[in-house]
C-alpha cells in the first residue's frame, strides 16, 4: 500500500482495500485500452489490405499493355554461331540467318621502344581521329614516359583504351597499344604521328593490326548491316547476337511463348486471391470461438471488394470474346479467381486478338482494374489511405487518453493510502488513550 502501517492499528488489510478500489476505478482504463487494441489490429489490418492491393495493382500494370502481356520465345539452331533474343513486339515466324562478317573495333600497336622511361619518346603532338572527331594528345620527350602518354590518351581521348605492352624483344620490347572501344566502321581509330618532331626522340609508327567494320547478316536473303554484332531492327522485337561467321544459313524460330502468357496472368490470380483471403480472414465474426475479424462493421473494405468484382464482371474490347469469364478466367462463390488454363490457351489459339483486346489497353479489364485500385490507395485521396490515418488518429488520442487516466488513477490511489493511513493513526492514538485510561481505573480500584 506505500505505507507501514496498514492494518496494524485496526486488523483490516487496508492495503487490499486501496487494491480492490483502484482496480475497480481502472476498469474504464481496461475498457480504453481494448478499444485502443482493436484500432491498432484493425489499423494493422488496412495497412495489409493496402499492400496486397498495392500489389495486386503491380501485377496488373505489368499486363496493360499488349507488348507486356503478350509473350514469344526465339530459339536458333546454332545458339554457337547465332544467338537470338525476342520482346512481345516479336514478328513470329521462321527465319533463315547467314552471318558473312562479324563487327570488329580498330586495333593499332606502336613499333617498339627501348624504354617505357621518360627522355625516349620524340616531342609534339600525336593526333588520333575517332570516327570524325580529331584529338591531339601533347607529348613532351623530358617529361612524359610511355605509360605516361597511354595515360594521357585515356584521359583525353573518348572511345579509345591505351595500355603499353612489353613484347620481351631484346632491344625495343615495349610497345603502345590504342584501341577503340566500340565496333564499326563508323568509330574507326587512326593515328596521326606527324606532329612528333624525330629528331627529338624515338618516333613510333602504328600498325593497324585490327580494322573497325560493321556486322554483316543475311536475313531471308536480304543483307544487313550493323555497327555492332548484336543486330536490332532487321526483324520487329528480334535481336540477332552474331558470334561466328557461318557459310551456311542459321535457322531461328519465333513463336508465340503461351505458357509465359499462363504463367503471367496466374501472377494476378494469385495477388487478387491474397486480396480476397485477407478481407476473409478480416471479416471472420464467431462469438463461441471468441473471433472477431478487424473489418467487423468496416464499409470501407465491403466498398472496395465491390468495387472491384464489378468491374470483374464487366464487358470489354469488342470482338467475339468480350469478358474475363470467356478467357478461362473466373470467379468462384468465396470471390477468389480461378485461371481454366484450357479456355485460355483455346481462346489464344482461336482468338488471339480478342484475348488481348479483354485485357489490355486504356479500356481493357487489366488498366481499368488498376485505376480502381489505385483510387483505393492513394495516398492523398483513397479511401484505405483515408480510414488508416483516421485510426492512426484515434490512437494517438486513446494514448493520451490512458496516460492522462492512469496520472489521475495514481494520485486517486495516493490519496486513499494517506486517508488509510491518517485512520490507522488516529486509531493508534485512541487505543493509546484507551489503554492509558484502562490502567489509571484499575490502579484507583487496587487502592
Amino acid at each position: 500500500m506505500g505505507n507501514a502501517i496498514g492494518g496494524m492499528a485496526s486488523g483490516i488489510d487496508t492495503g487490499a482495500i486501496v487494491d480492490a478500489l483502484v482496480a475497480a476505478s481502472a476498469r474504464t482504463r481496461d475498457v480504453m485500452t481494448s478499444q485502443q487494441e482493436a484500432m491498432s489490429k484493425r489499423e494493422t489490418a488496412y495497412g495489409t489490405l493496402g499492400a496486397r492491393l498495392t500489389s495486386l495493382s503491380s501485377a496488373l500494370a505489368a499486363l496493360d499493355t499488349p507488348t507486356e502481356l503478350r509473350s514469344v520465345s526465339g530459339s536458333s539452331k546454332d545458339e554457337s554461331a547465332l544467338g537470338v533474343t525476342v520482346g512481345g513486339t516479336a514478328v513470329v515466324g521462321r527465319f533463315q540467318i547467314k552471318v558473312n562478317t562479324l563487327a570488329s573495333a580498330s586495333m593499332s600497336v606502336s613499333t617498339g621502344v627501348t624504354t617505357r622511361d621518360t627522355g625516349v619518346l620524340a616531342t609534339g603532338t600525336l593526333g588520333i581521329t575517332v570516327g570524325t572527331t580529331t584529338t591531339n594528345v601533347t607529348v613532351d620527350s623530358t617529361t612524359d614516359s610511355l605509360d605516361d602518354l597511354a595515360a594521357a590518351i585515356n584521359d583525353q581521348v573518348a572511345g579509345v583504351t591505351a595500355y603499353v605492352m612489353e613484347t620481351g624483344d631484346a632491344t625495343s620490347p615495349y610497345r603502345l597499344v590504342v584501341a577503340g572501344q566500340d565496333t564499326g566502321e563508323a568509330n574507326a581509330v587512326s593515328l596521326d604521328t606527324s606532329g612528333l618532331d624525330s629528331m627529338t626522340g624515338e618516333l613510333p609508327t602504328f600498325t593497324e593490326v585490327t580494322a573497325a567494320s560493321d556486322a554483316e547478316i543475311e536475313v531471308n536473303g536480304v543483307l544487313v548491316t550493323d555497327d555492332d554484332n548484336d543486330i536490332e531492327g532487321a526483324i520487329l522485337g528480334v535481336t540477332f547476337h552474331a558470334n561466328e561467321v557461318t557459310t551456311s544459313t542459321v535457322e531461328v524460330n519465333v513463336a508465340r511463348d503461351d505458357d509465359s502468357m499462363v504463367t503471367k496472368l496466374n501472377s494476378v490470380v494469385t495477388a487478387w486471391n491474397a486480396v480476397m483471403s485477407h478481407v476473409r480472414a478480416q471479416s471472420t465474426w464467431n462469438p463461441d470461438e471468441d473471433i472477431k475479424g478487424a473489418f467487423i462493421g468496416e464499409s470501407v473494405p465491403k466498398n472496395v471488394l465491390t468495387s472491384l468484382q464489378g468491374k470483374l464482371s464487366a464487358s470489354f474490347g469488342s470482338g467475339t470474346l468480350t469478358s474475363l469469364g470467356a478467357l478461362g478466367i473466373k470467379t468462384t462463390q468465396d470471390g477468389d479467381l480461378e485461371l481454366d488454363e484450357d479456355v485460355l490457351r483455346g481462346a489464344l489459339d482461336d482468338n488471339f486478338d480478342d484475348v488481348v483486346g479483354v485485357m489490355t489497353g486504356d479500356t481493357g479489364a487489366f488498366k481499368v482494374l488498376t485505376a480502381a485500385i489505385d483510387g483505393f490507395v492513394d495516398e492523398e485521396s483513397g479511401s484505405i489511405t483515408g480510414r488508416k490515418d483516421s485510426l492512426a488518429e484515434q490512437i494517438t488520442v486513446m494514448e493520451e487518453r490512458i496516460t492522462a487516466f492512469n496520472d489521475r488513477l495514481e494520485a486517486y490511489k495516493k490519496r486513499l493510502e494517506k486517508q488509510f493511513t491518517a485512520m490507522e493513526i488516529a486509531m493508534s492514538r485512541f487505543q493509546s488513550t484507551q489503554s492509558a485510561l484502562t490502567a489509571l481505573f484499575s490502579t484507583n480500584e487496587d487502592s
